[in-house]
């Protein structure tokens, strides 16, 4: 399953880089295109910001994704467990609504 890049505008985590149950966070955000690679004109340029939390914290990683139309999805991935493939789930299948009320308005 593929992510849908183009109708994401932002993308925000907050993750302790050595802990296992951020695996996800990293891996979702080394699939994102960085500023190096589209530039902030471009249409499919994506705001991402990270928070990386020192080695110690027992905060649980978050990621929220902003998509066009203004709609955000929170996935506290530490907290539900979730791997990366139930990640991109999610996200592909918010994307896909969003696509398809897109096509549906013409």
């Amino acid at each position: 399953m593929s992510i849908p890049i183009h109708t994401i505008t932002t993308f925000r985590t907050t993750f302790n880089p050595f802990a296992h149950s951020s695996r996800p966070c990293r891996l979702l955000l080394s699939l994102l295109r960085t500023p190096a690679t589209a530039s902030p004109a471009s249409p499919t340029h994506i705001d991402i910001k990270v928070t990386q939390l020192p080695r110690n914290s027992t905060q649980q990683p978050v990621m929220t994704v902003g998509f066009k139309g203004g709609k955000e999805v929170t996935l506290e991935v530490g907290k539900r467990g979730m791997k990366i493939g139930d990640v991109v789930e999610e996200i592909s299948r918010v994307g896909r609504a969003l696509e398809r009320e897109a096509s549906l308005k013409g």
